[in-house]
C-alpha cells in the first residue's frame, strides 16, 4: 500500500476515472464502507515540525487496526465504545475530519467509489457536531433561511428553498419554536430548549437532503425524553432512505433498541459489528451473556471497557473478543458486503 501524507487517506495511482461526481447518484441509497483503516499517531507529539512519512512503524502509536465496516441506506449504525476504544477517530477519518498529524491507510467508498476530499463527501452528507454553533441572535427559520439559501444548490429556485424550509422544519418537529430566537445563554438572551437547539442543527444539515448523515454524540447532554425525541427524529430520517452513522455514548435501553446496527470497538479493534440480536448472540457464545433486565448497551460498554484495577485482565478479554470475532461468520458476512460494494 503506498503511505498516504499524514492527515491524508491514500490516493490510488490516476488513472483517469478519479473524477467522481457523486451528487448525481441517487442521493436516497448511499452506502458507506470502509475497508482496512488503519490510524497512526506519531509518538513524538509535542514536535512543532511536520513528521516525516517515513517514520518507522515502530515509532507510531496505532490507535484504529485494521477496521472494516458498512452503513447503509434505511439505517442506524451506532458505533459504541468505552473512552479511548477509537470511535471518536473513526467517525473523524469517516467524514475527512482527522487531524493533520494523523497517518491514515486504507479506503472509505461511497456505492464502491473512492472518496478522497471532504468536498466530495460534503456534497451527499451532513455532518451533526456534538458542539452545535449558532447565531443566537437570529429566529430558527431566519436560520433555516439562511442556510438554504447559502448551501442549497443554485439552481433551486427561491420558492423551493423555502418549501424546503417549511418541511424540513415540519419534520423535525420545530413549528412551536419557529418564531423563537435561538438564544445566547451567556448574554442572557434566552432562547430554544437544549433538544429544539439539537434538532436545529440535524435541521441545517438536512437542509440539502443528504444522502448520509453523520451524527458525533447527538443525545450527550439531554434528558431521556429529549434524547428519545432525537433519536425518533434520526429513525424518521432513516425511514426515508438516509444512512446514518453515529457516535453514541451510554444510550438508555429503550434508546439502544431503536438502532438498526451496532459496531463496538475496543482498543482500536472492532469488537462487533451486526444487528442487536446478533450482537447479543455473539457475546453469549464467547461466555459473556447479557443478563436479564440489564441494559445490553452499558453491558458492552463496561465488558469491553479496561478497567485500571484490572488492566491486563481487561486486555486480555478485549482480546479474546476482538480475535473471535474477527474469524467468525459476523465478520466474513461484513467483508462480503464491502467488497460487494467495490
Amino acid at each position: 500500500m503506498i503511505q498516504p501524507e499524514p492527515g491524508m487517506l491514500p490516493r490510488p495511482i490516476s488513472n483517469g476515472s478519479l473524477s467522481i461526481k457523486l451528487e448525481s447518484d441517487n442521493p436516497n441509497g448511499l452506502v458507506l464502507t470502509w475497508e482496512n483503516l488503519n490510524v497512526f499517531v506519531p509518538e513524538e507529539k509535542k514536535s512543532f515540525f511536520k513528521i516525516n512519512s517515513n517514520t518507522k512503524p515502530s515509532e507510531k502509536k496505532h490507535i484504529v487496526q485494521s477496521v472494516n465496516g458498512i452503513a447503509k441506506p434505511g439505517q442506524i449504525l451506532a458505533i459504541m465504545g468505552a473512552s479511548g476504544a477509537g470511535k471518536t477517530t473513526l467517525l473523524n477519518v469517516l467524514t475527512l475530519r482527522n487531524s493533520a498529524n494523523l497517518i491514515i491507510q486504507g479506503n472509505v467508498k461511497i456505492n464502491g467509489k473512492l472518496i478522497v476530499d471532504r468536498k466530495q463527501l460534503s456534497a451527499v452528507s451532513g455532518y451533526v457536531q456534538q458542539n452545535d454553533i449558532f447565531i443566537g441572535t437570529l429566529k430558527v427559520i431566519e436560520h433555516l433561511r439562511f442556510q438554504a439559501m447559502l448551501r442549497m444548490d443554485r439552481r433551486c429556485t427561491y420558492e423551493e428553498k423555502m418549501s424546503r424550509v417549511d418541511e424540513v422544519i415540519n419534520d423535525l418537529n420545530l413549528k412551536k419554536c419557529e418564531n423563537t430566537l435561538i438564544g445566547v445563554a451567556q448574554l442572557g438572551i434566552k432562547g430554544i430548549s437544549g433538544g429544539e437547539m439539537r434538532r436545529l442543527a440535524f435541521a441545517s444539515e438536512i437542509i440539502t437532503d443528504p444522502g448520509i448523515l453523520f451524527c458525533d454524540e447527538p443525545t450527550s447532554g439531554l434528558d431521556s425524553f429529549m434524547a428519545m425525541s432525537i433519536v425518533d427524529s434520526m429513525k424518521n430520517l432513516a425511514k426515508k432512505g438516509k444512512t446514518i452513522v453515529c457516535t453514541i455514548h451510554q444510550p438508555s435501553s429503550e434508546i439502544f433498541e431503536k438502532f438498526d446496527r451496532l459496531f463496538l470497538m475496543a482498543e482500536g479493534r472492532v469488537a462487533f459489528l451486526g444487528d442487536l440480536f446478533q450482537a447479543k448472540e455473539f457475546f453469549a457464545s464467547q461466555g459473556y451473556g447479557v443478563p436479564v433486565n440489564y441494559n445490553p448497551a452499558d453491558f458492552y460498554i463496561k465488558t469491553l471497557a479496561i478497567m485500571p484495577s484490572n488492566k491486563e485482565k481487561s486486555k486480555e478479554t478485549v482480546k479474546k473478543i476482538c480475535d473471535s470475532y474477527e474469524i467468525s461468520s459476523y465478520s466474513n458476512q461484513v467483508l462480503d458486503e464491502v467488497k460487494q460494494e467495490i
